[in-house]
């Protein structure tokens, strides 16, 4: 797969590593990105820098994986406003400021994007203290879909994988609530994604990794 160039966002811890090492074993390119040190993927100039940066080095942009995004817990009464911007900021506009700069190339090499979500978020349910985290990758759901309409005539196909639990979650407490009684591995999400992301034909689509829970 010659010249097949991935940006992978949060691409240095669990899935987004995992999605990295996979892409790189089938012959992808995949730049490191650091966002405390050369790229602020919040700020939109951070964002049409690192586009520009990997097109002058790498020539094109086959795949972008907006993996990135923190989150907080804690109830909305106690966010300040700088915590609930950085939710935005970091799950939705991030994901769309890097997307739309990437779009020209991607319509060029007909390439993918795929977008990170959360299991269960179109039962539009909010749970207590990650309402802020939830309101993004709702917002992340439609933009997802929107771009997808608006880009399938340029040959850009654009999904969504939402994981559940899985095996590099910090506690399992939430073990007993698993129809399958174990977390999802890595790899089972690596696959997921390649499913979509090798797809010629699926778009606007979220696909859930999460062993039937939230059924």
């Amino acid at each position: 797969m010659p010249n097949k160039i991935a940006i992978v966002t949060g691409n240095n811890v669990g899935l987004g590593r995992a999605l990295t090492e996979r892409l790189a074993e089938i012959g992808y390119q995949t730049p490191e990105i650091i966002r405390s040190r050369n790229y602020d993927l919040k700020d939109p100039e951070a964002s049409s820098r690192l586009v520009k940066d990997i097109v002058e080095r790498y020539g094109s942009i086959d795949l972008l994986v907006n993996n990135v995004g923190n989150y907080i817990n804690k109830p909305i009464s106690q966010f300040s406003f700088a915590e609930w911007r950085e939710m935005i900021d970091s799950n939705l506009n991030s994901a769309f400021y890097l997307s739309q700069r990437a779009l020209p190339y991607l319509r060029e090499s007909h390439g993918r994007i795929l977008n990170i979500g959360y299991a269960s978020m179109e039962k539009l349910d909010p749970s207590v203290n990650v309402t802020a985290y939830q309101a993004a990758k709702t917002g992340l759901l439609v933009l997802t879909r929107g771009m997808a309409k608006e880009e399938a005539q340029h040959g850009v196909l654009i999904n969504m994988l939402s994981p559940g639990y899985m095996e590099n979650t910090v506690t399992d407490k939430f073990m007993p609530q698993m129809p399958l009684g174990r977390f999802a591995t890595l790899d089972e999400a690596v696959d997921a994604a390649f499913f979509l992301v090798q797809s010629n034909y699926i778009t606007g689509q979220n696909l859930e990794l999460a062993g039937g829970w939230g059924l």
